[in-house]
């Protein structure tokens, strides 16, 4: 089998999934509801702003990512996705091929997210972030698919991956209000959506010295992550 014959048998499992369950659809308009909502409080909540359009921009890749990670759990639920391991495909080729895709959607959105929040961001800032988020849609896809065998178990995982990660800017968001004199959310570290408040905090200061320390967290959640896929599932 050809390689362009492999990936069009998998195109063609990826239209009837989206055509079956139109998610691609529902997550676009619900990403722009988010974006346009939180836009909406830009003058209720002076500074702390920031940090709720960081919420938003957080809710980019996390979206995307689960989405792939539930076609993934929809394909192993019903067994297709070890009809793969019959196919001369590495596990690295058929997660670049699923992926890309939604990666391709969270690199538009960051570039379009600033102009949605009314935020100024330097093109060098926007690569950063784009840069971040797309290693973030893998690591979600990629938890989603490793700890779920099932849509309702997905479901399940998506949610506590969600809560989980948005932490950081959360408790940054309450230590602000607050004005706690400790920064709780520097225990949250290990998280990368932690080193990814790093980065947007210092765009503005054209810092970006926390920026290979974020690359470095997000690789080591990511590589993991790819072990146990081939292990576990491909």
């Amino acid at each position: 089998m050809s390689f362009v014959k492999k990936f069009g048998a998998i195109y063609k499992t990826d239209l009837k999934l989206l055509r079956r369950d139109p998610m691609l659809l529902y997550s676009v308009v619900m990403t722009l509801v988010i974006l346009l909502i939180i836009r909406y409080f830009k003058d209720r909540i002076g500074v702390y702003y920031s940090l709720l359009a960081l919420l938003g921009l957080i809710f980019i890749p996390m979206i995307f990512g689960m989405i792939p990670g539930f076609m993934m759990a929809d394909e192993k639920e019903d067994k297709t996705i070890q009809a793969l391991q019959v196919i001369p495909i590495s596990s690295e080729a058929f997660l670049a091929y699923r992926l890309t895709w939604a990666s391709i959607v969270v690199a538009a959105f960051t570039f379009v997210a600033p102009y949605i929040l009314d935020i100024e961001i330097p093109q060098k800032g926007i690569l950063a972030l784009m840069t971040l988020f797309l290693f973030e849609v893998w690591i979600y896809g990629l938890l989603i698919t490793v700890f779920s065998e099932s849509r309702m178990q997905a479901l399940t995982v998506s949610k506590v991956i969600g809560w989980f990660l948005m932490l950081p800017p959360v408790i940054k968001l309450v230590v602000v209000w607050r004005n706690l004199s400790t920064d709780w959310s520097k225990f949250t570290a290990f998280l990368p959506t932690y080193w990814l408040y790093k980065v947007f905090e210092g765009i503005p200061l054209n810092d970006y010295s926390n920026f290979p320390i974020a690359l470095a967290v997000h690789l080591a959640w990511l590589i993991p992550l790819v072990v146990l896929f081939r292990k576990r599932v491909l």
